[in-house]
């Protein structure tokens, strides 16, 4: 079958000109976007009507950004080993004279962030009205509990095979790295800047290597300390539950001051002190869930839960 998307400037590997696009076993079913790399669209399995993603990638632009290359090369090899109920399943790619087709099951969820971002959207304060005159503030309205809990069961249960049977490290935990599925159970994905477990802390770790956003980033990546991936996951996804939790992140100011990242990175490194008295924690209703975040999120890699005693954490445990 074909679908109806646009032809490729070689320089960037974006789109131009509509073309026809070959999809030899499925049915274009909707296209998503069209990025600086690759395009994104859902087709359909002509064999078992599932839906699927693929995304796009010119073979032009790939030789010419081998970093890219490399990341989807480590994507498929990690999507060949990782088959679990909570991460995203990869599906065999295929080629054609231009392109790189990578498909993966689709989530009709979408990104977590998207759900989020949607959820506070529809709970914030309303705006000022005609008189000038602002409303009187809102209760902040924190996620349901329950789907809160069952969303980090599913992310550490995910985190849990990735690095226990797979013997990986994510390194790429952020909202945008998880997917909700028609049940909005969710499924841990992009899975391009894995790596294998070593046999010892790995030295070389930076900030720019190990985590696409600096939100997420742990203290030892802050510093440029040696490492292990295992609590760099475990970090990461103390923050994503921070932000559920609260609808912000962990160590932003409200307000924009001057200090930039270097502030950031400087609470980042005092997280144990800033999460004892962070305002928005008092605002959560459960304290299971405050003592969760906070020993996630602990400055010493030592003293941080690792992804076993996290899913052992009575929050986790509440049915």
């Amino acid at each position: 079958m074909t679908a109806r998307t646009s032809s490729r400037n070689n320089k960037t590997g974006s789109t131009s000109a509509m073309r026809e696009l070959a999809l030899p076993g499925y049915t274009h079913v909707q296209h998503i976007c069209s990025g600086p790399s690759h395009e994104t669209l859902v087709a359909q399995s002509d064999d078992t009507k599932e839906l699927v993603l693929i995304r796009v990638y010119a073979l032009d632009y790939l030789r010419k950004h081998p970093s890219l290359r490399r990341r989807i090369e480590r994507r498929a090899l990690a999507s060949r080993v990782a088959h679990h109920p909570n991460i995203v399943k990869g599906l065999p790619a295929f080629v054609s004279d231009v392109d790189l087709f990578l498909v993966e099951e689709h989530c009709v969820g979408g990104e977590l962030l998207i759900a989020l971002d949607e959820y506070y959207r529809s709970t914030a304060a309303p705006s000022a009205n005609d008189t000038g005159r602002q409303p009187a503030q809102q209760p902040f309205r924190c996620l349901s509990l329950s789907f809160i809990r069952r969303t980090m069961q599913d992310l550490m249960n995910g985190l849990h095979y990735l690095h226990s049977v797979c013997g990986l490290v994510h390194r790429n935990i952020k909202l945008e790295s998880i997917f909700l599925d028609s049940s909005n159970r969710a499924k841990l994905g992009r899975l391009d800047m894995c790596a294998a477990i070593p046999s010892f802390e790995v030295k070389d770790g930076t900030l720019q290597l190990c985590c696409a956003s600096k939100h997420y980033a742990a203290p030892e990546l802050v510093k440029g300390c040696p490492y292990k991936g295992e609590l760099i996951d475990v970090w990461s996804a103390g923050v994503v539950l921070f932000v559920m939790l609260t609808g912000r992140f962990p160590f932003e100011e409200e307000e924009v001051v001057d200090g930039g990242d270097s502030l950031l990175f400087q609470r980042i490194c005092t997280a144990d002190e800033v999460l004892q008295i962070h305002p928005a924690l008092g605002m959560v209703p459960d304290p299971l869930a405050v003592d969760l975040v906070r020993n996630m999120l602990r400055v010493n890699p030592e003293c941080r839960l690792t992804v076993e005693e996290a899913l052992q954490h009575p929050f986790l445990l509440t049915s």
